[in-house]
C-alpha cells in the first residue's frame, strides 16, 4: 500500500472517490482504511496470506474495505451480494476466510452464512487509529508483508463443477499498475476522472480502484442501475466528465443504443475487453460523431495473469484493412508465447496455445495444487521461471500483433464473464431427471448465448424451463444459467464416441417454459407478440 500512501501525502485534499452524492478526499479515504486495518489486526491478528472476505453493495465503503484489508496485511476475497448461498458458502469454506465484512444492505444475506465465519457490519464496527500501519512496526510486527504475499483471491468458473480461487500477489498488481501507467495513463498530464463499472468480484476492478488511487485520479463508481440504460450511461459520462472508460462489448452496445447526439466531450479513451471484439462493433462506434476523437483499445488478459496482458489500439482509418480485431502485443512486464503441444514455439501464422510469462502471473489456484501444476508450468525457455497456459488459441500475425482465435477447450466468455461450461453440465447432471447434458455458446443474431442440450432419463419427465432455471439458480450466478434449453432423445456422437458439438441442432424451444400458453386475444396483443418475436429472435 506504499504507492497509495505516497499519493495521499502528495494530494491529501483532492477528491479520491465519488459515489452518487458522496465524496471522500485522499486523506479521508486513507484514515477510514487505516481505522479498519487497525481493527482487523487487533481483533483477528491479520498477517500476510490471511484472507478477509467482503460481501458489500457498491458504495464508497467498498473501496474503504478493500484498502483496509490490504493495509491490515491480509488479502481480500470479494463475494457478490447476489451470489447463490451454496456458492458463497463454498468460497468461504475453501478460502478459510478469517472474517466476512458486509454492510447493512447485505447483512441479511450474509447472516444466512453465519456459523462458517465471523460477520462484521462495516458501518457499525469499532474502528482503530488513523495512522498508517507500519511494516515492520511494534504493533504490526506479526503482520510483516512482502511483495510475494497475497493481495486478493478471485473465484472464477471451474471445469470440475466447482469455482476455483485465483491467488494474486502484491508484486503482480504493482507490475500491472506500472504497465497501465506506461501504456495508458502517462500520456495524460492532468488529473483524470475514471469510472469503475465492473463488479468488484472481477479483477478488472483492481486496475481502476488501485490504478486510479495510486495515480491521484478521481475514481467514480458507476451506480448499478445506470449500466442497463444507454442514455443514463451517456449522461453519467457527461456529468462526471469521465476521461477514460473500461467497457466489455456488451456495455459498449448499450451505450451505442443511447442518445449519441449529446457530446461526450471529456471522453478520450475506451478500453474494450472481457470477450472477443467484432469489427462490426468498432465500425458502429466510429459511425458516431460522439466518438470521433476517442481512442479505442482492445485489451486482453486472463485473471491468472492479473488483469491485462496485451493491448491493440485501433486506427479508425485502417479498419477496412483488418480481417478481425487483434489483441495486440504484450504490455510491459509481460511476455507472450504461442506454442504447440510440445511447448515449442509456433511460426508466424500457425495457430497454437497462447501462454504468458512475467511478473503478473498469479501464484496459482487456492487449495488446488494439481490444477496449478497443470496450468502454471516450468518456463521452457528460461530456467526458474513459470509460464501460464491460457487455453486460448491464437497466432502471430505478420505485423507483430496477435490474432485471437477462440478457446482450445470449452471455456467461454459471454458478456465479459468467463464461464466453464463443464461446471454448468456437472450441476445439470446432479438433477435426478437428467441423463446427459451438454452446454455450448451459440451465436444468435444478437450475440452469443448459453444453450443447454439435455437428454432425460428413460421413462422420466424432463423439468420445464422454469424448474431448470430455479434448480441452477440454487448453485450458479445468473450469468451462468443458459438462456435456452433443448431436449434431445440422445446426444450426437463422433466416431470416437465423444459428443459431436458441431452436430447439435439449432435451439428451438423444445422444452416447455413451465407456464400456460395463452394465444393473442385481440389485434393489439397479436401485434405485441409479433414485436417481441422480432426483438427476441
Amino acid at each position: 500500500m506504499d504507492l497509495f500512501e505516497e499519493q495521499v501525502e502528495k494530494t491529501p485534499d483532492n477528491i479520491a472517490v465519488v459515489f452518487e452524492d458522496k465524496r471522500l478526499t485522499y486523506r479521508e479515504l486513507n484514515e477510514k482504511a487505516n481505522r479498519l486495518a487497525h481493527y482487523l489486526h487487533q481483533k483477528y491478528g491479520t498477517k500476510g496470506d490471511d484472507i478477509i472476505a467482503l460481501q458489500l453493495e457498491r458504495s464508497e465503503w467498498m473501496i474503504v474495505a478493500i484498502l483496509g484489508v490490504l493495509k491490515s496485511g491480509a488479502a481480500y476475497l470479494p463475494i457478490g451480494t447476489d451470489l447463490p448461498k451454496a456458492r458463497a458458502e463454498f468460497m468461504l469454506k475453501d478460502s478459510r476466510a478469517k472474517a466476512l465484512l458486509t454492510c447493512t444492505a447485505a447483512l441479511e444475506t450474509a447472516r444466512q452464512l453465519e456459523g462458517q465465519v465471523a460477520i462484521e457490519n462495516i458501518g457499525q464496527i469499532y474502528f482503530g487509529g488513523i495512522a498508517n500501519p507500519e511494516y515492520p512496526g511494534q504493533v504490526y510486527q506479526p503482520s510483516i508483508i512482502s511483495s510475494k504475499n497475497l493481495a486478493y483471491v478471485i473465484y472464477t468458473s471451474g471445469s470440475t463443477g466447482l469455482p476455483k480461487g485465483v491467488m494474486v500477489e502484491h508484486q503482480a498488481i504493482v507490475g500491472q499498475l506500472h504497465s497501465l501507467k506506461l501504456t495508458f495513463f502517462n500520456q495524460y498530464k492532468k488529473v483524470l476522472n475514471t469510472s469503475l463499472n465492473a463488479s468488484y468480484t472481477f479483477d478488472v476492478s483492481v486496475q481502476w480502484i488501485l490504478g486510479s488511487l495510486t495515480s491521484g485520479y478521481k475514481l467514480h463508481l458507476m451506480p448499478g442501475g445506470v449500466q442497463q440504460d444507454g442514455n443514463l450511461i451517456i449522461q453519467y459520462l457527461i456529468n462526471n466528465q469521465i476521461n477514460i472508460l473500461d467497457a466489455p462489448p456488451a456495455l459498449v452496445k448499450i451505450i451505442l443504443n443511447g442518445d449519441l447526439d449529446k457530446k461526450i466531450i471529456n471522453l478520450s479513451q475506451i478500453l474494450i475487453g472481457g470477450e472477443a471484439v467484432s469489427l462490426s462493433l468498432l465500425q458502429e462506434i466510429y459511425q458516431h460523431e460522439a466518438f470521433a476523437k476517442v481512442r479505442v483499445t482492445n485489451i486482453y488478459g486472463p485473471t491468472e495473469t492479473t488483469i491485462n496482458t496485451t493491448s491493440f489500439t485501433l486506427d479508425k482509418n485502417k479498419l477496412k484493412e483488418l480481417a478481425s480485431v487483434p489483441i495486440g502485443q504484450p504490455l510491459p512486464n509481460y511476455e507472450v508465447f504461442i506454442i504447440n503441444d510440445q511447448l515449442e514455439l509456433n511460426p508466424i501464422g500457425v495457430a497454437g496455445e497462447l501462454c504468458v510469462a512475467g511478473i503478473g502471473l498469479a501464484r496459482g489456484y487456492l487449495n488446488n495444487p494439481e490444477l496449478t501444476a497443470e496450468k502454471f508450468v516450468q518456463h521452457p525457455f528460461r530456467q526458474g521461471e513459470r509460464l501460464y497456459k491460457t487455453g486460448d488459441l491464437a497466432r502471430w500475425l505478420p505485423d507483430g500483433n496477435i490474432g485471437f482465435l477462440g478457446r482450445i477447450d470449452h471455456q467461454l466468455k459471454i458478456r465479459g464473464y468467463r464461464i466453464e461450461t463443464a461446471e454448468i453440465e456437472q450441476i445439470l447432471l446432479s438433477n435426478g431427471a437428467i441423463q446427459s447434458a451438454v452446454v455450448i455458446g451459440y451465436d444468435f443474431e444478437n450475440g452469443k448465448e448459453l444453450v443447454a442440450y439435455l437428454v432425460p432419463k428413460t421413462g422420466g419427465r424432463m423439468p420445464n424451463v422454469a424448474e431448470l432455471r430455479r434448480f441452477l439458480g440454487e448453485s450458479l450466478p445468473g450469468y451462468m444459467i443458459p438462456g435456452h434449453f433443448v431436449e434431445l432423445d440422445e446426444l450426437p456422437l463422433t466416431s470416437s464416441g465423444k459428443v459431436n458439438r458441431k452436430a447439435l441442432p439449432k435451439p428451438d424451444g423444445s422444452i416447455g417454459t413451465g407456464t400456460e400458453y395463452v394465444a393473442p386475444r385481440n389485434n393489439i396483443e397479436s401485434q405485441l407478440a409479433d414485436i417481441w418475436q422480432t426483438v427476441l429472435n
